[in-house]
């Protein structure tokens, strides 16, 4: 597969990958920002809770999206093999009831 399409960034890396980096280096950064803060221990863990409990709903709202659109990208890829399929039956049927192409009845 072409390394240069829509779906690779730079060397590679896939989109979601580059998503779940930067939610993870917001989540790094938050978590030192919120240690470093001077606030009382039971303040700075309520907050840690609340946002760790922010990026876990994000981060299944993520999932759900990916799976969503795999079950597109698979619908929309069996469709496509199917109708191919089709295709190819009905072009070898033609051929066997001698409905084939006159280049190939002219060389017989």
């Amino acid at each position: 597969m072409d390394n240069q399409t829509p779906h690779h960034a730079a060397h590679g890396t896939t989109y979601s990958a580059m998503t779940f980096s930067f939610l993870a280096g917001g989540l790094a950064g938050a978590t030192v920002a919120l240690l470093l803060a001077p606030q009382a221990g039971r303040v700075t863990r309520q907050i840690m809770r609340r946002k760790l409990s922010d990026t876990a709903d994000s981060a299944r709202e993520l999932k759900g999206r990916a799976i969503r659109r795999g079950q597109q990208l698979r619908e929309e890829a069996t469709h496509r093999v199917e109708g191919a399929a089709s295709a190819l039956a009905g072009k070898a049927g033609d051929q066997e009831r001698g409905n084939g192409n006159l280049e190939d009845d002219s060389t017989a």
